[in-house]
């Protein structure tokens, strides 16, 4: 892996590469590249997940969107942090499949445990749509390729209310979600091309101020 000129990672289960990764030879490998080589270092699903210093494992089963908002400490929602470390990947969760599998409100109750977890104030997460890729430079700024869309997501602190058997409740998430021909730049969390809206759930139910009330 230290020698590898660019490396990227399959998607499949990412609580195995959690459980079978962490401690071993291949996690300081993977470190290696990313901060010492800063060579290129990708992933699709599973591959992705991984790669955020926040990381939903799905390691009893995937959670969705409605039982997230429902209830976001259902025994599927599963978290762990610091499998790899990087500037780009600190303070951040990823999720992919997001649009084709409405994932959106699944990362707004994730971001919330976050907070609630005590692992971060502001967390950010970066929701990417099938078929589409962000190409991000060391410097932060991030192209988009494919045919879909991703979708940057800023907390705002902690939620208004976050508890076990309880519906979300979390106001004012900032969402800049960037079309093909749009750029974001990670490091100053700033995007062009694209569209600023804000996301609200309550009591589970979530809504868009988006123009027409998409939520994507």
């Amino acid at each position: 892996i230290q020698n590898a000129e660019a490396l990227w990672i399959a998607g499949g289960d990412q609580s195995t590469y959690t459980s079978l990764w962490r401690g071993t030879a291949v996690q300081t490998g993977v470190n290696y590249l990313l901060n010492s080589k800063q060579a290129p270092v990708g992933g699709t699903s599973a591959g992705l997940a991984v790669l955020s210093q926040f990381i939903y494992t799905g390691a009893i089963g995937s959670v969705t969107s409605s039982q997230a908002l429902a209830n976001p400490f259902h025994h599927y929602v599963t978290l762990e942090r610091d499998l790899f470390q990087s500037a780009l990947g600190a303070d951040k969760l990823y999720d992919s499949h997001f649009v084709t599998r409405d994932r959106i409100g699944r990362s707004l109750a994730f971001l919330a445990r976050i907070v609630d977890n005590g692992w971060s104030t502001q967390p950010r997460g970066i929701g990417i749509d099938e078929h589409t890729a962000i190409l991000v430079l060391p410097n932060g700024q991030g192209t988009m390729v494919g045919s879909g869309t991703a979708y940057f997501l800023q907390a705002p602190g902690p939620a208004q209310v976050v508890s076990d058997k309880v519906p979300l409740t979390y106001l004012n998430i900032g969402v800049y979600k960037v079309p093909q021909g749009g750029s974001f730049n990670l490091s100053s969390w700033h995007g062009t091309g694209g569209v600023a809206y804000m996301l609200n759930v309550n009591s589970g139910s979530l809504t868009s101020t988006q123009a027409g009330g998409s939520i994507y």
